[in-house]
């Protein structure tokens, strides 16, 4: 689909308000600001651009002049989220209001060379007419901005221009960022968070952090590595070539009960180092024994995330779709 339909700032602030729930013209021109007569221009062009509709629902205006309430047309536009684990591909379609309209879930082969994933993405992601492009989340570190990835944990993945290998195989635009990143944008996605870190324990353990309600990814894309830090010195060798770290001592634990007091003890100095509102947690280990971690964490302003396993491939959408909003 071609972007240049959204035009400006306003297209996006009017698609960003209807998407909190149906509005009139009127309604949109008291909450953005805007003239009437603009609105009505900006509303026909997302109108023709298929990404609004009228709802057909009408209702008295101050003067008992009816309105008719506009609402984003779901299937105006979609994206594909993709989460590259250390095992498996996951694939989710987005539709315009960001409801998930399909899921798949390849297994990866150990030792998978960057190749291996195209190959795997190709069949499932299919461009053209609506597709407003794919997001991609992977292990870090990487390079948010020019899509290079250096995941630890998969050998032979050093420096891969990993979205312009997936734009010129897929033939759609490609955005590239960090498994958590994509995580936490999800589930700010979903409801208001505004300081909160999502923890994501899975085949890695890593952090998705929000400032000000935006994510935080540092100066060099590296914010968020809290499963490389040090929190046992000489302690069990990490993926990352260091030993003690969050995520080696929390594999290495010997119970589920051990490994929720590993992560707990490694969040609390998180929530003291940076006076956060919320802990959100998700992951393959969290989500097998959410029990577990909850218990563990008490007095930590901190709950499970809704989304189940999907949440890192729905974010890897979101960074597509969310450049509309």
């Amino acid at each position: 689909m071609d972007l240049a339909a959204v035009r400006s700032h306003n297209d996006r602030t009017v698609l960003g308000l209807v998407r909190s729930g149906a509005l009139s013209r009127a309604d949109i021109a008291d909450r953005a600001g805007l003239t009437p007569q603009a609105v009505s221009k900006i509303v026909a062009r997302l109108l023709a651009a298929g990404l609004l509709e009228e709802t057909g629902t009408v209702r008295g205006g101050g003067r008992g002049k009816p309105r008719t309430s506009l609402r984003l047309r779901a299937d105006g536009a979609c994206a594909y989220g993709a989460y590259v684990d250390r095992d498996e591909l996951r694939v989710v379609r987005l539709d315009l209001t960001g409801a998930q309209v399909s899921s798949s879930v390849v297994p990866l082969a150990p030792m998978f060379a960057p190749a291996d994933v195209l190959d795997a993405l190709a069949p499932l992601v299919e461009p053209g007419g609506n597709v407003l492009g794919l997001g991609i989340a992977i292990a870090g570190p990487l390079d948010f901005r020019d899509g290079v990835v250096s995941p630890n944990g998969l050998p032979g993945w050093s420096a891969v221009p990993l979205r312009v290998l997936a734009e010129e195989r897929l033939g759609l635009p490609v955005a590239v960022d960090k498994d958590t990143n994509a995580a936490v944008l999800a589930e700010a996605w979903a409801r208001p968070l505004r300081d909160a870190a999502l923890v994501f324990a899975g085949t890695g353990l890593g952090m998705g952090l929000l400032l000000g309600g935006e994510v935080h990814r540092g100066a060099r894309s590296g914010a968020g590595e809290f499963g490389h830090t040090t929190i046992q010195l000489d302690g069990p060798l990490c993926v990352c070539g260091r030993r003690g770290c969050v995520e080696a001592v929390h594999n290495a634990a010997v119970s589920g009960t051990e490994a929720a007091r590993v992560l707990a003890a490694a969040v609390v100095n998180l929530v003291q180092l940076l006076d956060l509102d919320q802990i959100v947690l998700s992951g393959r280990r969290v989500l097998e024994s959410p029990e577990l971690y909850l218990r563990a964490l008490a007095g930590v302003d901190v709950s499970v995330s809704a989304h189940g396993p999907d949440l890192v491939p729905v974010g890897a959408a979101l960074l597509v779709l969310g450049e509309l909003f």
